[in-house]
C-alpha cells in the first residue's frame, strides 16, 4: 500500500518502511548472530570467534546503512520515530542512539571488573550480586580470557578510549548546533513566506523541504560518527574485548523490548524527558 502523502518525503513513491527493516535486522540479531557469538564467547577453542565477532559487527553497520537509505527517502521516520517504544526514546540522538552510550557502555565493563578487583585487594571477599566474584562462581562455562577479559585494561586501551572521548566532546555539540540553526532558520523561513505568499501550503511545503534537506545532512552525518565509534571500538579491543562489547550491545538493545522492563518503565511516576548527555 502506498505511503500517505507527507510533507517531509522527498520522494512520492511506495517504499518499505524503516520500523519493518528495523524488526528484520533485530530478529537476525537475537535469533541468529547473536546466539552464534555467544556459543563463541562460551567455547574452550577461540577459532570462529574472530568470524563471529566481524559477523555481528557487520550487522550493526549494515544498520546505519539501512538508516541513511530510509533517510534519504523521507528523512521524518528516522528523525521522528513514531514507532519507537517509550524506553527507547529517551536514548536516541538524531534518530538513533546517542554516540556517548558506546563508550559510557565500554566503560562500564572496565569499571566493573576493576572496581571488583580493587575491592578484593582491600579485604571485601565475599561475592556481592552481579559481581565479578560471583561470575567466576556461577559461569564456569566461560573460558577464562572471558572472564578476565576487563581486568587490567592495557594503557594503550585505556588511552584509545580517552582519545575516541575526546574525539566525541569535539564533534557532538557542532552537530547539536547545527540542528538549532536548521530549526531557527526553519521558523524565520515559514514566516516571512507565509507574509509574502498568498499560498500558505505552498509556503509551508517549501521551507519544510529545505528543512528537511538540510537536516538529512546533520542526520548523515550523526550517523557517520556512531559507525565511526563502534569501529574505533572494536579496533582499540582485543577478540574477546571486542566480542564482548558487541555482545553488552546486542543486550542493549534488546533490552528496550523486555516487556516487564518496559512495564515498570511506563509505570514510573516521574517523568524522563531524556538522558542528559553532558552537552
Amino acid at each position: 500500500m502506498p505511503r500517505p502523502f507527507s510533507f517531509f518525503s522527498r520522494k512520492k513513491t511506495t517504499t518499505v518502511s524503516f520500523k519493518d527493516l528495523y524488526e528484520d535486522w533485530f530478529n537476525t540479531l537475537t535469533t541468529t548472530l547473536l546466539p552464534l557469538l555467544r556459543q563463541s564467547l562460551s567455547s574452550p577453542s577461540p577459532t570462529l570467534l574472530p568470524f563471529r565477532r566481524d559477523l555481528l559487527l557487520q550487522h550493526f553497520l549494515s544498520h546505519y546503512d539501512f538508516l541513511d537509505l530510509a533517510a534519504s527517502n523521507d528523512v521524518s521516520q528516522i528523525l521522528f520515530p513514531s514507532w519507537r517504544n517509550s524506553l527507547e526514546i529517551p536514548f536516541l540522538f538524531l534518530g538513533d542512539l546517542h554516540p556517548y552510550l558506546f563508550t559510557n557502555l565500554l566503560r562500564s565493563f572496565i569499571d566493573a571488573a576493576n572496581n571488583e578487583e580493587d575491592a578484593e585487594k582491600n579485604g571485601f571477599n565475599y561475592p556481592a550480586k552481579g559481581s565479578l566474584l560471583e561470575t567466576l562462581e556461577y559461569s564456569l562455562d566461560k573460558p577464562w580470557p572471558v572472564l578476565m577479559a576487563w581486568t587490567n585494561p592495557s594503557e594503550n586501551l585505556v588511552l584509545r578510549i580517552e582519545q575516541i572521548e575526546c574525539g566525541l566532546r569535539l564533534m557532538v555539540p557542532p552537530l547539536v548546533s547545527r540542528v538549532k540553526k536548521v530549526q531557527a532558520a526553519f521558523v524565520g523561513r515559514v514566516a516571512e513566506k507565509w507574509v509574502a505568499c498568498a499560498g500558505k501550503k505552498m509556503a509551508l511545503e517549501e521551507a519544510v523541504k529545505v528543512e528537511m534537506e538540510e537536516m538529512l545532512g546533520v542526520f548523515v552525518d550523526a550517523n557517520r560518527l556512531r559507525r565511526s565509534v563502534i569501529i574505533e571500538i572494536v579496533n582499540a579491543t582485543d577478540v574477546y574485548q571486542g566480542a564482548l562489547f558487541l555482545e553488552g550491545l546486542a543486550q542493549f538493545l534488546i533490552g528496550f523490548k523486555d516487556p516487564a522492563l518496559l512495564g515498570e518503565f511506563e509505570r514510573c511516576k516521574i517523568p524522563i524527558n531524556g538522558v542528559h548527555w553532558g552537552l
